[in-house]
């Protein structure tokens, strides 16, 4: 079992079990990725389980869309003094970028490169620029570390979501059980 402390994320605007080892859990979630989709059909990933939750192919299409925005948003603060953090609409950009046309395969790969880019850039800016902080038009200041912490409390939210979709799909529990 993977060890958590319970910390408020500024993003999620609520408090969170984070995994103790961010580390580790943000380089596994594009290994959790490829296994999420092992087997499934194409009418498996487009499934959605209520009319107003996404398909497999939508979370893992928005977990790439979110690596490409966290990516920016942590190279900015990087870059720049006080920097301005640029907020999305991740339902505008599910509609926008076609995520029922994509290809899934290409979106996971790209989550992984994006991933292990973004790592590299972390470890190489080193444990001091973790206190380095943004600003963001809703959330208010966001530091590097803060920004790193919701990645993976966001890779854990929707792969608790992937898990249970594939559940639905493969009729292991019914879609109103979440």
């Amino acid at each position: 079992m993977t060890e958590t402390v319970r910390v408020y994320c500024p993003v999620c605007q609520a408090e969170v079990d984070r995994p103790a080892d961010l580390w580790s859990a943000a380089a596994r979630t594009p290994r959790r990725l490829y296994r999420a989709v092992r087997g499934l059909t194409a009418a498996d990933l487009a499934y959605r389980p209520r009319p107003d939750a996404w398909s497999i192919r939508e979370v893992i299409l928005h977990l790439a869309d979110t690596e490409l925005v966290h990516g920016y948003r942590l190279r900015k603060i990087l870059a720049e003094d006080s920097a301005d953090l640029p907020a999305y609409d991740p339902v505008a950009w599910a509609a926008g970028a076609a995520y029922d046309r994509r290809d899934l395969r290409a979106a996971i790969s790209a989550f992984r490169a994006l991933r292990l880019a973004n790592l590299d850039l972390l470890r190489s800016a080193g444990e001091a620029a973790f206190g380095r902080a943004g600003q963001h038009p809703r959330f208010g200041p966001l530091t590097v570390g803060q920004l790193f912490g919701h990645l993976v409390d966001h890779d854990l939210e929707h792969l608790r979501q992937l898990e249970w979709t594939r559940a639905v799909v493969e009729g292991k529990v019914e879609p109103g059980l979440s």
